[in-house]
């Protein structure tokens, strides 16, 4: 069994930041992450045999290409990619610490230990069922994405983007660039409403002004593409006889498409945060739960650090700051830098964490997902791994209620298998949430998120009993 001084969950900006400092210090530090190479989501790389043209050499990309380069250079990382991790628990080791349980994405199990892990997961597409959203060619902005950064993929020949987040012109720009043919962008706010928004938001935004104005020259390049950005609609409904044909707006405009690709928010990871008995809090505006920490990035569990999205969605800048200081703060509390030595060394990035905080702010208000998010039909599909219908979750709500339980979204689980799949609750468990709170009046802080027990990722139980031999 491997040991290592520091296991990082994630391979993304805040994970690679964390590295870079555990590293420097001295601490023998691995990277476990689903992907086969470093970078996250927002530096999707290509696989080792591709070849992509210019791969996001964009300005706002920059400073994580930097970062990327620079530990994925350093030989003394210890890079686990293609793992997943199942689970933490008590070490078995002489001097504890922490046991994480991994899954190989081509099988197998195996396990390590670690004196210390930090835990920067990042986040996911929000799901949002309505009508339709189960057809081949409803997808999320991310999935999208994901093809389009990776390897130049365009799953569909007339995308349309709709929901509620700007994403949506980074994506629409890309899919441009890449050749493809966006027939719409659909925010379902009004254009009055999102410049009222951000106007409140604007000054203390100024402090960071370079998202805003790659915002804006976002916008420019969809006009100069010819891209149509609607304000004050979305989708209602998708129809199709086999696959996606058409998106269905508000006042029942129809519009062809083979790709509908929706961008409600993003919900932190938190699975293994919660695992583990940390603690969280519900995000708003979006939903889904941060990890609560003390500004040094330490969770309420002893040698369980975050960072990045894990604390709240807040972009790649405020990952990288995070993930310093997450790092220094495990330097400091293995004894391998002085105290006085870690906070001069953590004030650079709580100061650029601090300067993000008004662009973050101004962000989450804008893309409020909460007015908007479209309603599923009785007949519609809530829960995609167990075929649950939002009919089925709302008679099992009433039933819970019924008898005068305060209850949350494990006993929703119990009473008809939503979140029982292979996604554990990933997908749906955001949406009982809100349908929970909605029923017993009370706000979505206030309802209990499903228990999250080994193993966090589907893995066979022929895999489990092999690592045991």
């Amino acid at each position: 069994m491997s040991a290592f001084d520091v296991a990082i969950v994630g391979g993304g900006p805040a994970g690679l930041a964390a590295a870079e400092r555990t590293l420097a210090a001295g601490l023998s530090t691995c990277i476990v992450d689903e992907q086969q190479r470093p970078g996250g989501q927002i530096l999707r790389q290509p696989p080792a045999s591709f070849s992509v043209p210019g791969w996001l050499n964009g300005r706002p990309y920059r400073k994580a290409r930097a970062l990327l380069a620079r530990v994925s250079s350093d030989t003394r990382l210890h890079w686990l990619g293609g793992r997943s991790v199942l689970g933490l628990a008590p070490g078995s080791g002489p001097a504890g610490g922490i046991a994480l349980t991994l899954a190989g994405t081509a099988g197998g199990v195996e396990r390590i230990d670690a004196a210390r892990v930090v835990i920067a997961g990042g986040c996911y597409d929000m799901p949002a069922a309505f009508p339709g959203w189960t057809l081949p060619g409803v997808m999320s902005a991310g999935a999208v994405q994901t093809l389009v950064k990776a390897q130049q993929v365009l799953p569909g020949q007339r995308i349309l983007l709709f929901g509620t987040h700007p994403l949506m012109i980074v994506l629409a720009r890309q899919i441009a660039e890449a050749g493809g043919a966006v027939v719409a962008v659909c925010f379902a706010q009004s254009f009055a409403a999102m410049v009222r928004t951000a106007l409140r938001h604007l000054p203390r935004a100024l402090s960071a002004p370079a998202p805003l104005i790659e915002a804006l020259a976002g916008v420019a390049a969809l006009r100069r593409a010819g891209v149509t950005v609607r304000f004050g609609t979305t989708v209602q409904r998708c129809a199709g006889r086999d696959v996606l044909e058409r998106a269905i707006l508000a006042h029942g405009e129809a519009v062809a498409c083979d790709l509908a690709a929706m961008c409600f928010g993003f919900l932190p990871q938190s699975d293994l945060i919660r695992q583990a008995g940390a603690a969280v809090r519900w995000s708003d505006p979006a939903g889904g739960w941060e990890a609560v920490h003390d500004g040094a990035m330490r969770t309420t569990v002893p040698n369980v650090y975050v960072a990045g999205e894990t604390t709240g969605v807040a972009g790649s800048d405020v990952a990288m700051a995070e993930g310093a200081i997450a790092g220094l703060a495990v330097a400091q509390d293995a004894g391998a830098l002085a105290r006085q030595e870690a906070a001069a060394a953590m004030r650079k990035p709580h100061r650029q964490r601090r300067a993000m905080t008004g662009f973050v702010e101004l962000l989450r208000a804008v893309a409020d997902p909460r007015p908007w998010l479209p309603q599923p039909a009785d007949g519609t599909v809530v829960c995609r791994c167990e075929d649950i219908s939002a009919a089925e979750v709302d008679r099992a709500i009433a039933d819970a209620i019924a008898v005068g339980e305060s209850f949350g979204a494990s006993a929703v689980k119990l009473r008809c298998r939503a979140g029982m799949g292979l996604c554990q609750g990933r997908s749906c468990e955001h949406a009982l949430v809100r349908r929970i709170a909605s029923a017993r009046r009370c706000p979505e802080s206030a309802v209990e998120g499903f228990r999250v027990r080994f193993p966090a990722r589907a893995v066979s139980v022929g895999d489990l009993l092999a690592a045991r031999d």
